[in-house]
């Protein structure tokens, strides 16, 4: 697994590439928890190359989600989702508590 990060004006874009288990979740929350923390709050999360999300996973979006809203200024979105990746969201329940869009311009437009 490994992730690229773009900075833009409005939100950052987090690109994942390969599985996100137990192991990536680690390395993930540790780089989101440095945009949250130099207040860069809208994340656009690209998982077009993913190919598996763990639990551990979801669990890690939703409480950074909630961690965003509880600042009251950003938000977490994902783009390119592929339908595997997106049926563990929806069968989790969690689909819910994020905006998912089908491509990146319309993720980072939202901003």
């Amino acid at each position: 697994m490994e992730f690229i990060i773009t900075e833009y004006k409005h939100c950052d874009l987090i690109k994942i590439l390969g599985r996100i288990d137990s192991y990536s979740t680690r390395l993930i929350n540790e780089a989101l928890q440095e945009l949250i923390v130099d207040e860069h709050l809208n994340i656009v999360v690209d998982m077009g190359e993913v190919s598996y999300i763990s639990s551990s996973g979801i669990l890690l979006f939703v409480h950074l989600q909630k961690q965003i809203k509880r600042l009251n200024r950003g938000e977490i979105v994902f783009t390119n989702v592929p339908k595997l990746v997106y049926s563990s969201f929806e069968l989790s329940g969690f689909h819910q508590l994020f905006e998912f869009y089908n491509d990146v311009v319309s993720a980072v437009g939202r901003f």
